[in-house]
């Protein structure tokens, strides 16, 4: 990002520094809700971070959450690491949409993530029930999920007015490199190529963007 960006190229390029993540990546099927993990389910997904190229899984850590990359991406990779899945309020049993309120589990015990105080590593804790903070961004609010879609993954108590609450990779040297924007000084960084924009003012444009405004 330069100093020359018009206002709209570098909100633009801000959104789409934050869709690092592709559900179901070689796959193109429709994202479809489970409330809890079942083997072997096709709706079971893995989730790869286009930054890394790399799968996000359960992997334990010293320190943090136990979050971490898979070594590679072969052929192989996907298959194993397809434990991820997305839980629905209520009984609606059809494809997910962007923007709707959700769960974010893998299939282990207990199973899900939500937001969580923490003194090293990402703001995160694993649960046994369902907790529906979180949306999926970076298609028009209402429209249907799929499987291949880059897009960003927020939680609705991570960040604040200033700052968006989105999964982005994170290089840390303690704990499982993931973050939130305000982990790191990008955020700080990137607010600075938009002379005259507060930084809540920047972060309702970047999410409508993501929201296909």
């Amino acid at each position: 990002m330069t100093d020359t960006l018009t206002v709209d190229e570098a909100v633009t390029q801000l959104a789409e520094h934050y869709k690092q993540w592709v559900i179901g990546a070689g796959t193109t099927r429709p994202v479809m809700p489970q409330n809890t993990f079942r083997e072997g389910s096709d709706r079971n997904n893995n989730l790869k971070n286009t930054r890394t190229r790399k799968f996000l899984q359960y992997e334990e850590q010293t320190f943090g959450i136990n979050l971490g990359w898979t070594d590679d991406a072969s052929p192989q990779t996907p298959r194993r690491v397809s434990r991820w899945f997305f839980a629905r309020s209520g009984g609606a049993t059809g494809q997910l949409h962007y923007g709707e309120p959700i769960a974010v589990g893998y299939g282990k015990a207990p199973s899900f993530l939500r937001y969580e105080h923490r003194t090293v590593g990402i703001n995160l804790g694993w649960v046994t029930a369902p907790v529906f903070e979180w949306k999926l961004l970076g298609g028009v609010a209402g429209r249907p999920v799929n499987c291949g879609d880059r897009l960003a993954i927020q939680n609705a108590k991570a960040g604040s007015a200033q700052v968006p609450g989105v999964l982005i990779y994170f290089d840390r040297t303690v704990g499982g490199d993931i973050g939130w924007p305000d982990s790191q000084t990008w955020w700080d960084q990137a607010k600075d190529k938009l002379p005259g924009l507060a930084k809540d003012v920047v972060t309702k444009l970047v999410m409508a963007k993501l929201n296909g405004a």
